[in-house]
């Protein structure tokens, strides 16, 4: 009969053995994550990104002053515990404690109120159109790195194809001189470009890696292994606009431009608060306290009327109304560049566009032709008539125009990305 430590040793033996061998599986299944389309990076983005957190805390906290500053216009309440301490001839003779009930309301105070409102309003308006540029400058850069990281992905492809080139058209040099059809001289240029070739590989591949996790990033994640990403297709290209019609649609839909009004709104409301303290202003209050324990009379009211004006405190206030003032100038100045940002932004953007559409037939034809020499050179080589440096030449011809359609293509994702950044559109998945 087995011991039975024996037994428990073999049996923990065999634990072990079936965790070690669940483990590559277990690593597999993560490496083989379905891959994201753009709609699912930008939801990501949109409920990760510490930008976009950061303006809704932003939007939280302005209503917050908001209502703070609303409160001024409703009564206080509260619950008071006083101490009554007097006395004679500079000797103490009594004391009470009462708790009474108390009701205070600012009736008027020259503005002051008022003006505080309207600020904190404006800063609820330019709070939640910040929110709205971030939400959309977030997509945007989540949409541009989706397109490196495909764009990194077609240009190690094409890398690939320069090798794949460069072997064949070795093995093939090297068949010819084995039958003396050429010299083996000639397949030291091709050996060159075929190391060549793989450099420029791995830097390709390197790009891919980098890429993903640039996006990644931008979408508020950590760096995950096994993340890949949906190709687009050409179908989601849009049509073109008129710039006329672009740059109308970005005056009426950036938010940036409402967040520059409110801005240059909460500046006046300022000037006016720092006004009203530099002249006497009138100070209504009204005051209700009902005894609920102790104390000296069962309830009391009263309504205060004052003017306030201060006579000295060292320019301070003249000082505060002349920073309101040049706030208030920034803000009309900045609201004013704003709209020539975005027209200037709209144009680019559109030129960029027109652009990378003629780079695409471009790129297209170039291609077609670069396939053609390639081929008719290979052809002339394998009947003797061309040379070794035609192949290779012919060769750069082709995944050099490979390259300039991939850049042509992503450049074009990424410039209609750009317009509908700039007219203020939140674009979605393509």
């Amino acid at each position: 009969m087995k011991n039975p430590s024996e037994l428990l040793h073999r049996h923990i033996l065999a634990l072990l053995l079936m965790a070690v061998l669940c483990l590559p599986v277990t690593a597999d299944s993560a490496d083989q994550a379905s891959p994201l389309s753009l709609s699912d990076c930008i939801s990501t983005a949109l409920s990760h990104s510490t930008a976009i957190l950061t303006a809704e805390n932003d939007v939280v906290a302005a209503k917050s002053r908001s209502t703070s500053a609303k409160s001024s216009y409703l009564p206080q309440m509260s619950v008071q515990n006083n101490t009554f301490v007097w006395g004679s001839g500079g000797v103490l003779n009594k004391s009470t404690t009462g708790t009474a009930f108390a009701v205070t309301q600012n009736v008027w105070d020259g503005g002051l109120r008022e003006a505080g409102v309207r600020h904190a309003n404006y800063g609820v308006t330019q709070s939640t159109a910040g929110l709205s540029r971030t939400q959309q400058s977030v997509v945007f850069n989540v949409s541009k790195a989706y397109y490196e990281a495909l764009r990194a992905r077609h240009l190690a492809a094409v890398a690939q194809s320069n090798v794949t080139y460069s072997e064949g058209l070795r093995d093939q040099v090297v068949a010819r001189a084995e039958e003396g059809e050429a010299a083996r001289i000639d397949v030291l240029p091709v050996e060159a470009q075929l190391a060549s070739a793989h450099v420029s590989l791995l830097s390709a591949q390197n790009s891919v890696r980098t890429s993903i996790i640039q996006l990644q990033n931008l979408m508020g994640l950590e760096s995950q292994p096994g993340f890949d990403v949906l190709d687009v297709s050409d179908d989601d290209a849009l049509p073109i606009e008129s710039l006329d019609d672009y740059i109308a649609a970005a005056v009426q839909s950036r938010p940036d431009i409402l967040e520059s009004k409110a801005a240059t709104g909460a500046s006046a409301a300022s000037v006016k608060s720092a006004r009203i303290a530099l002249y006497p202003r009138p100070n209504i209050s009204a005051d209700y306290q009902r005894q609920i324990q102790g104390g000296f009379t069962s309830s009391s009211s009263q309504m205060v009327g004052s003017i306030v004006f201060d006579i000295f405190n060292g320019n301070a206030n003249r000082a505060a109304y002349k920073e309101a003032r040049a706030n208030q100038s920034s803000a009309q100045l900045q609201e004013q560049q704003v709209l020539r940002d975005i027209r200037a932004q709209v144009e680019e953007a559109y030129l960029n566009l027109i652009n990378t559409k003629q780079r695409i037939t471009a790129s297209d034809a170039s291609l077609q032709a670069a396939k053609s020499n390639y081929e008719a050179q290979r052809e002339r080589y394998s009947l003797g008539l061309g040379t070794v440096l035609d192949l290779l030449n012919a060769e750069v011809q082709v995944i050099t125009a490979q390259s300039d359609v991939v850049q042509a293509r992503y450049d074009n994702y990424t410039a209609i990305s750009q317009m509908e950044y700039a007219v203020g559109r939140q674009r979605g998945a393509k």
